[in-house]
This record gives structure tokens, sequence and C-alpha cells, in this order.
């Protein structure tokens, strides 16, 4: 640092800062020139000890990759996180970790109801895992991302009602099962109709157990237990124990008239030409619904379906919290008003303990 006479009442003055030479004409007198390169070097001294981070390029890609890793290639739900994480690749994939602020993943979360026209609960689902990779990247792999807050936390989802009672009633149930039993075989023959048969029994099996999609899928010839009248899912819980739903004999019936593929143990494999490892429910479901008359209703409503109707007839909430494979019985307990409003059903039995106390006990003089 130094000041140098340039011409008279014109100094320069000069000093380092930040690995670079700097300098700067004052026009006045030396004691000036003095005072403005103190205040020069009080700003780069100031400046030494701000907590400036150094710009990280780590991109989106590379996150996505090391959270799949770590994470998503983990989970029960493996397929459906793999598909997410391909969708936030394409969107924001060549970015850097350190761009994507809030407004960023706000306007992506924006497009997945409006350009992409995914459902509410299906885009809330999207951006979940974005939220937990972004919550890793800034605590965990914040070193390597450049971050230390979440932006995900800066936008606000709007979920879905998760409240949903859409339950089939028992005119509903009728005419579900007359709608799938007039396609059940060719018409005029007794021949199985192959292409209907597999979407009969998966709806079979959903709204008489209360499985998932996903679950049914999933299941195997070995998971039937005809024996003990049980389905074994293969979605495993927490703790790594299985989890087992009641099969009725009528749906045991079904299944072994069902048709197996050779070579194959899957219940319902995916079909030829499927592309994507995670099944859907075929289309044909919505013109099932149609010709039996049922409005407002989803696939998922059959798992309701079973779960309300096991409730109204006196079904115990914890063991239901067990059969549908809830972690947590608050889960379950949007059933228990179901149960509040039949609850006069199970009054029969206290009447019958209340007449056996009354009964005078044998061999018992009376007193007094």
């Amino acid at each position: 640092m130094s000041i140098h006479k340039k011409s008279d009442g014109v100094f320069e003055v000069r000093w380092r800062e930040g690995g670079r030479n700097k300098s700067l004409r004052v026009h006045g007198s030396h004691e000036l020139a003095k005072k403005v390169l103190r205040k020069k070097m009080s700003v780069r001294d100031e400046n030494r000890h701000l907590d400036v981070k150094k710009e990280v390029n780590f991109r989106m890609s590379a996150l996505i990759d090391r959270y799949w890793t770590h994470y998503g290639a983990k989970k029960r739900s493996a397929n459906r996180e793999k598909s997410v994480l391909d969708g936030i690749r394409s969107d924001l994939g060549r970015r850097f970790v350190r761009e994507v602020d809030g407004i960023a993943v706000s306007r992506w979360y924006e497009d997945l109801t409006v350009i992409r026209n995914l459902s509410p609960g299906t885009a809330v689902r999207h951006f979940n895992v974005m939220h937990h990779m972004m919550a890793k990247a800034s605590t965990i792999w914040s070193k390597e991302t450049g971050i230390d807050r979440n932006p995900a936390d800066q936008v606000e989802v709007r979920r879905p009602d998760d409240q949903r009672d859409r339950y089939l009633s028992e005119d509903e149930l009728r005419r579900l099962k007359q709608a799938l039993d007039d396609k059940a075989y060719r018409k005029g023959t007794t021949k199985i109709n192959k292409t209907f048969y597999r979407l009969r029994l998966i709806v079979l099996i959903a709204v008489t157990t209360g499985m998932r999609a996903s679950e049914i899928f999933g299941l195997r010839w070995g998971d039937v237990m005809y024996s003990e009248g049980l389905l074994a899912v293969r979605a495993k819980l927490k703790g790594g124990k299985m989890r087992y739903v009641p099969m009725p004999i009528e749906l045991a019936g079904e299944l072994g008239r069902f048709p197996v593929v050779i070579g194959e143990d899957r219940i319902f494999p995916p079909k030829a030409g499927a592309s994507g490892g995670r099944q859907r429910v075929e289309g044909s479901f919505e013109d099932l619904l149609e010709r039996a008359k049922i409005e407002g209703f989803r696939f998922h409503d059959l798992r309701h379906t079973f779960a309300s109707w096991y409730m109204m007839n006196g079904g115990d909430l914890y063991e239901l919290a067990k059969i549908l494979g809830h972690s947590n019985i608050k889960m379950t307990e949007r059933y228990a008003k179901l149960a509040r409003h039949h609850i006069a059903k199970t009054s029969s039995t206290a009447r019958e303990i209340w007449k056996l106390m009354e009964q005078p006990i044998c061999g018992t003089a009376n007193v007094g």
C-alpha cells in the first residue's frame, strides 16, 4: 500500500486486495489521500472475515444419482421412486444444485399439475421425493452441494384431502359384482374371457382384502395359503415382518380357477410388450364402473370399501391396521366413526352379559 503524488493536488492510492493490485486517484490534499487509503484497507480487512461461501458446481443429475443409490433404490416403492427421479432429472438435471432455489422448486411443482397434468395426490408424492432429496443435499451432503437450507421448505404444497370417505354401498357392491360376472365368460359360452378375467380377479382381491394395487400385482402363487385362508403380502413391514390378509373361501375359489402362466410364478405378470416395471390397473376399470353405474369412484376406493365394511360389521380397529399394513394407528382411525354409527349391532352381546350377571349363583344361600 502506498500513496504517490501525480501532480499538484492529485494523488494515486495503491493497495492489494483479493490477490490483485488496485489503485484510485484522489483529488485533494495528502491527508485526504491517507484517509482514503485507510478506508480501503479497513474494508479489505473486514471482507477477509466475512463468511463468503465458494460456489460449488455440483449438478442436480449427480445429486439424483447419489440419492438413488443411498435412499431411492432401497425403498419399497423403488420403481415409483425411479420414475419420479427421472422426471426431476429431465426438468432440472443440468442445473447446479445451488441454482435450484425455492422459486425453481415451486415452478417445477406447478408444472407437475399444469403441464404434466398429474393429479394433486400424485404431484404431492413427487414433491415428497424432491423434499427428501434436497433435505439430504442441504445437510449431510452440504459441502458437496454448496447449500445449507432446503429450498423445498419455501414451497407451499396443496395437499389433497387424505380423509376421502368414498366406499361402495350395499347396492353398489351388488351392481359391481353383477358387472364382473356379466363379462367373466365369453358371451353364450362357458369359456373364460381371459381379457376381462384378469381385471375381475384384481378387483375381487382389492375389495375383499383391502390390498393396494401394487401389492396385488406383486402376488405370487406361493403367497396363496389355501389351508390357512390367508394371502401373504410381499411388501414387508418395518422390522422385516411379513403381513398377511384374510382370504375368504369365495376368493380362494376364484384363484383356483384363474389360469396359470407357464414358467411364471407371479399371478399377474406384466402383459407382453409392457414397458416399465410398474404395473397399473387397466383402463377397463372405468368401463366396469360405467356398466355398474357407479360414479365418483377410483380403484383405491376399493381398499376404503373393505376397511369401511370391516368396521361396520364389528371389526377391531387394531386388527384392521394390521390387515391394511398401516404403520401408525392414526391412519386407521379414520374408519372408527363407521364403527360408532353401527355400534347398535353389538348391543346383543352386552345384553347377554347383563343376563349372565343377573342369574343366581348355584349353591349359594340367600343373604339375610
